[in-house]
């Protein structure tokens, strides 16, 4: 991999470079910058940020640490081209624990908005059975999905797992407007939501005097 800005650095500033790309693509939680000095110093975390980006990959600052994921662009062309997709089954009932867990709790004001993913209140399993989803296919998908960490079991239900803490700001925004628009589409942040969406996809006009010129 070259990278300039790595390579010009000693050895030893060149290990603490990799040991926090390590450390943040491996670990369930948020990496303290106390613990690696390429976290801790401004120049070096920019050398970090170099290393992840050659490989599709972001910093991403959460809770008083650092994680990785994928920058925005590249999950959205991973997704296009269908890599990294769960099943049909694994979607339905990942949902209801988000719904359960996130959604619903926040619309009652029992929790925080800004809260992270994996504090919301745990869904017991009886609440994610008897539904359209058959028990049977709930139990496997809810095997699946912890272990890709994407739900984790406690002692009163299921909450979001550690996955979740690698999302970027977008990602996060995108996410939560779709549980609002499951949850309550007919309500005026739902409208909001597909206002701003129209907005956004409708092709801009450019006013009379304004065209750009191309210069000869």
């Amino acid at each position: 991999m070259d990278i300039p800005a790595l390579d010009s650095l000693p050895h030893g500033r060149r290990a603490d470079v990799r040991a926090a790309v390590c450390a943040v693509e491996t670990a369930r939680l948020p990496v303290r910058p106390a613990h690696y000095r390429a976290l801790a110093e401004t120049a070096l975390r920019v050398v970090v940020e170099q290393v992840l980006a050659a490989s599709g990959r972001t910093l991403l600052a959460v809770a008083g640490g650092y994680l990785s994921g994928y920058d925005d662009d590249i999950r959205q062309r991973l997704a296009h081209e269908g890599i990294g997709i769960l099943p049909r089954d694994d979607r339905a009932v990942l949902t209801l624990v988000l719904l359960h867990s996130i959604a619903i709790p926040q619309a009652s004001g029992t929790t925080l908005p800004d809260q992270l993913w994996t504090h919301g209140t745990p869904v017991p399993v009886q609440e994610l059975k008897g539904g359209r989803v058959p028990d049977g296919v709930v139990a496997s998908a809810l095997q699946r999905l912890a272990d890709a960490d994407l739900v984790r079991h406690t002692k009163t239900g299921y909450l979001l797992g550690y996955q979740f803490l690698r999302l970027t700001k977008s990602a996060s925004s995108e996410l939560f407007e779709e549980l609002i628009l499951l949850a309550d589409p007919a309500g005026p942040l739902a409208e909001s939501i597909r206002r701003r969406r129209a907005f956004r996809s409708a092709p801009q006009t450019v006013a009379p005097g304004r065209e750009t010129q191309e210069t000869p």
